[in-house]
C-alpha cells in the first residue's frame, strides 16, 4: 500500500499529464481549424478576384476604343459616314455611333437623326452632364431594340460638344473572353505555391501556372473529372502529386480551380505548436512540484477541486476560475492559479494590442511623408513609388520644385528594416530636403546633411542617397552619390546606359565627408531610372539574385521610356523573377522623362503706343495654336502691364520674353529699361469702394495678380523684369511653382 502523499502526487501527476495533452490537442485541434478556415478564406478571395478580373478588361479596352475615337476625332460631327465602317474594322467593334449634346445621333452605324431613346442608350447621357464623367461603360446585355446582345461604353469628346459610343456584340465580346481566358492565371500566385486552373466547357485546361498543360483536357492535366468537381465547398485533392486545398466555381463559361498545397496551409500550426508544447510542459511542471509539496495531509477533495479547475483552464477556457478555500495553502494556489491566467491573457491582448498600433501610426506616418503624385508638366514626368518588405521601411523618395525651371529629386536606403529604419528615414529624409531646398545644389546639400547626421546619431545608422537636379528647359541634371546604387539611362532611341563613375561615401559615415557634384544631360524622350538593392538584391526561391543585368535588359526590353510605364516593367519583373518568394528589402524605384522644352521667343519693342500694339501683335503670333483661353488672359495681362511702362515708367524700350509649353501653358516676362519701380511692393487697391472713392492706381496690377498663377518681380542690370505665368483649365501645372508666389 502506497503513503497517500505518494498517492496523491501519482494522481496529480496523471491530472497533469492529462491536462496538457487535452490542451495540446485543443490547441493543435483548434489551429486545424483555423488554418482551415484561412485557406478557405484566401481561396474564396482569389475566386471573387479572378471572376472579377476577368470581365474588368473588357470594359477597359472597349473604354479605351472608345475614347481613343474621342481623341482623334476631337468634337462631335466630325465623323464623316465613310468612315465609320473603316473605324469599326479597324477596331474590331460592331457599332460605333456619334451622339451630340442633344442626344440626337449625328454618325454611326444606323439610326443616324434619331434622339437617343431607351433605358440602355440613356443611361450614357450622364456624359453630357457639367460634372458627369469622361468615359463609361455597361455589362453585356440584350439590347433594347431588337433584343441582341451587345456590350457598349461611351467616352466624352475633349470638347464636351457630345461623346462616342462603340459596341461589340455577343460573338467579339465572346472571342475576348477566350482570347483572356488563354493564360489568364499563369501568373496568379496563392499564397507561396499555390495556383488557379481555368478550364472551359468542354473541360479543356485555357490556363494554368504550367502552360505546358494548357490545351490537355482537365481529366489528363490533374485528374480531376469536371463533371465530378464540386464548387462552391472546399475539398481536398491530390494535383500533380501534392495534396491540395481546392475551392472550384464558375467564371462565365469556364470554371476555375483554386489550389493551395495543404502543407502550406498547416505550415504555421507546424511551426507553432512545438513551441507552444514545450511552454505547456513547463508551466505544468511547475504547478506539479508546487503543489506536490505542499500536500501534507490529507487534501483529495480540494485536489479534485483544483484538479477541475486546471482541467478547464487547460481545455482553453481562460476565463474560468480556481476557487478552493479549503485551506490557505490551496486558497493561495487558487488566486495564484488566477492571476497567471489573467495576467496571461491580458498580456497577449496588450501585445496584440500595442504592436498593431505602432505599426499602423508607424505605416500612416511614412505613407503621408512621401508625395503623393507625381508632378505635371508638359515638357517632362516622373513616376516613383516604393513597397516595403515589411509593413514599414526604410527605402524613401522625394521630388519638388526649386524654383521655376528646376525639379529636385532623390532616392535613398536606410541600413536595416522595419520601425527603426523608417523611424530614421522620416529625420533623413527631412534633413536632405531642407538642405537641397537651402543649398540648390545637390552635392553641397549631401555635404551638409551628412555632417548634420553624423552630429547626431545615437543608434549609429546609415544611408545611401542619389540626389538630382533637372533644368526641365535644358534637359541637365545636376547630381550627386552617396554609396548608391547606379542609375541607368533609357534613351529615346532604346538603347540603355548605365551611369556609373566613383561614389561619394554614405551618409551618416564620416562627418568631413565631401561629395563630387556630377552632370547628365538629358535628350527628350531619355529616361533617368533609379533604384534601391531590393530591385537587384531580389531573390527568387533558389537563392538567386536578380542583378544589374536583368535589370539592363529589362529596361531595354520596356516598350517605351514613359516613367510610369517602366516602373510598372521593373516591378512586374522582380515580382516574376521572386516567384512569391518573400521580399528581402524594400523596393523603391524613381524614374523620369525629358520630354520637348517650350517653345521661346523674345522680341524688343519701343515705349510707344505703337511698340504696345506690336506686342500685341507679337503675342499673337506665339501664341497661334495655344488654348483660345490662355491667349486671352495673357493679352489682358501684357496690355496692362505693357500700358504701365509706356505710360508711366520713363523707359525708352521693352521686351516680351514668351514661353508656350502644350497650347495650355504660359510664361512671358516683360523688361524695361525704365526708372526701378516693383508693383508688387504696393497694397492692392480697396475694391470695396466706389470708383470715385477709390485712388487712381494699382488696379492694373492688381488684375494681373489675380488672373496669374504666378507673379514675380527682380531687378536685373539696370532693367525692370515682371514675370508672370498662366495655365488653363485642364491644362498642366504651371511652369513656376504652384504656390502662389507673393499673390
Amino acid at each position: 500500500m502506497l503513503r497517500l502523499s505518494t498517492q496523491l502526487r501519482l494522481r496529480l501527476f496523471v491530472l497533469v499529464a492529462v491536462s496538457f495533452c487535452l490542451a495540446a490537442f485543443t490547441l493543435w485541434k483548434g489551429e486545424t481549424l483555423r488554418a482551415r478556415k484561412d485557406v478557405e478564406t484566401l481561396l474564396r478571395i482569389n475566386y471573387r478576384d479572378v471572376a472579377t478580373g476577368f470581365t474588368d478588361r473588357a470594359d477597359f479596352q472597349l473604354v479605351s476604343i472608345a475614347r481613343d475615337i474621342a481623341q482623334r476625332f476631337g468634337s462631335s460631327g466630325t465623323i464623316a459616314p465613310e468612315e465609320v465602317a473603316a473605324i469599326c474594322a479597324e477596331e474590331e467593334i460592331a457599332e460605333l455611333y456619334d451622339i451630340n449634346t442633344n442626344g440626337v445621333v449625328v454618325g454611326g452605324s444606323r439610326l443616324v437623326g434619331e434622339k437617343v431613346h431607351g433605358e440602355q442608350w440613356s443611361e450614357f447621357l450622364v456624359l453630357l452632364e457639367p460634372d458627369g464623367p469622361e468615359y463609361m461603360s455597361q455589362p453585356d446585355r440584350p439590347r433594347t431594340s431588337d433584343g441582341k446582345v451587345f456590350k457598349y461604353a461611351a467616352a466624352r469628346y475633349p470638347d464636351r460638344s457630345g461623346y462616342v459610343e462603340v459596341g461589340w456584340s455577343e460573338a467579339r465580346f465572346l472571342k475576348y473572353l477566350r482570347q483572356r481566358a488563354y493564360g489568364y492565371t499563369r501568373s496568379w500566385h496563392i499564397d507561396e505555391r499555390g495556383y488557379i486552373i481555368f478550364v472551359d466547357s468542354s473541360g479543356t485546361v485555357t490556363s494554368h501556372a504550367d502552360m505546358s498543360l494548357a490545351g490537355k483536357s482537365l481529366l489528363e492535366a490533374t485528374g480531376l473529372d469536371p463533371a465530378a468537381v464540386p464548387t462552391g465547398t472546399l475539398f481536398r485533392a491530390e494535383l500533380s502529386g501534392m495534396e491540395m486545398f481546392c475551392l472550384a466555381g464558375p467564371v462565365r463559361n469556364y470554371l476555375a480551380i483554386l489550389a493551395d498545397p495543404v502543407e502550406d496551409a498547416f505550415a504555421s500550426r507546424d511551426r507553432f505548436m512545438p513551441r507552444m508544447c514545450v511552454v505547456l510542459l513547463a508551466v505544468f511542471a511547475v504547478l506539479f512540484l508546487s503543489v506536490s509539496r505542499m500536500l501534507r495531509k490529507r487534501v483529495t477533495d480540494a485536489v479534485h477541486l483544483i484538479g477541475g479547475a486546471l482541467h478547464r483552464i487547460a481545455g482553453g477556457d481562460l476565463a474560468g476560475r480556481a476557487d478552493v478555500r479549503t485551506s490557505l495553502e490551496f486558497a493561495e494556489l487558487s488566486d495564484n492559479i488566477n492571476a497567471t491566467v489573467d495576467a496571461l491573457r491580458a498580456a497577449a491582448e496588450e501585445r496584440v494590442r500595442r504592436i498593431g498600433a505602432e505599426l499602423e501610426l508607424a505605416k500612416t506616418i511614412q505613407t503621408s511623408s512621401l508625395p503623393n503624385e507625381p508632378p505635371e508638366n508638359p515638357v517632362f514626368r516622373l513616376s516613383a513609388s516604393m513597397t516595403p518588405a515589411r509593413e514599414v521601411g526604410g527605402d524613401f523618395y522625394d521630388h519638388f520644385r526649386l524654383d521655376e525651371t528646376r525639379i529636385a529629386f532623390l532616392v535613398a536606403d536606410v541600413s536595416g528594416k522595419g520601425i527603426t529604419a523608417a523611424l530614421y528615414m522620416m529625420t533623413a529624409k527631412g534633413l536632405l530636403k531642407n538642405r537641397i531646398l537651402a543649398d540648390r545644389d545637390p552635392a553641397a546639400a549631401l555635404a551638409a546633411a551628412n555632417a548634420e547626421l553624423c552630429r547626431n546619431n545615437p543608434a549609429n545608422m546609415f544611408l545611401t542617397a542619389w540626389v538630382g537636379v533637372l533644368d526641365v528647359h535644358t534637359g541637365r541634371v545636376e547630381y550627386a552619390n552617396a554609396g548608391h546604387n547606379p542609375p541607368l539611362v533609357r534613351r529615346a532611341d532604346g538603347s540603355v546606359e548605365w551611369l556609373r563613375g566613383k561614389s561619394g561615401p554614405m551618409l551618416a559615415v564620416f562627418g568631413n565627408a565631401t561629395y563630387r557634384p556630377r552632370t547628365l544631360m538629358l535628350a527628350p524622350g531619355d529616361t533617368l531610372f533609379l533604384y534601391t538593392d531590393g530591385v537587384t538584391e531580389a531573390m527568387d526561391a533558389k537563392g538567386e539574385l536578380f542583378g544589374e543585368e536583368r535589370l539592363e535588359e529589362t529596361l531595354h526590353a520596356a516598350p517605351d521610356g514613359e516613367p510610369a510605364s517602366i516602373s510598372r516593367v521593373v516591378r512586374a519583373a522582380v515580382a516574376a523573377f521572386a516567384a512569391g518568394a518573400p521580399a528581402a528589402d524594400d523596393l523603391t524605384v524613381l524614374a523620369v522623362q525629358q520630354l520637348e522644352p517650350p517653345h521661346r521667343v523674345s522680341r524688343s519693342f519701343p515705349a510707344t503706343r505703337e511698340g504696345l500694339a506690336a506686342s500685341s501683335d507679337f503675342l499673337d503670333e506665339v501664341l497661334a495654336d495655344a488654348n483660345p483661353a490662355l491667349a486671352s488672359a495673357l493679352h489682358i495681362m501684357l496690355d496692362e502691364i505693357a500700358s504701365n511702362v509706356v505710360s508711366y515708367s520713363g523707359a525708352t524700350t521693352f521686351e516680351v520674353d514668351a514661353s508656350i509649353a502644350g497650347g495650355t501653358i504660359a510664361r512671358l516676362s516683360i523688361s524695361d529699361d525704365g526708372k526701378p519701380y516693383d508693383p508688387l511692393a504696393h497694397a492692392d487697391p480697396d475694391t470695396t469702394l466706389s470708383a470715385a472713392d477709390r485712388p487712381i492706381g494699382g488696379l492694373g496690377i492688381f488684375i494681373v495678380k489675380k488672373m496669374a498663377d504666378f507673379v514675380f518681380y527682380h531687378r536685373e542690370g539696370n532693367r525692370n523684369v515682371l514675370t508672370f505665368s498662366k495655365s488653363v483649365k485642364g491644362g498642366n501645372k504651371p511652369l513656376a511653382d504652384s504656390e502662389k508666389a507673393r499673390k
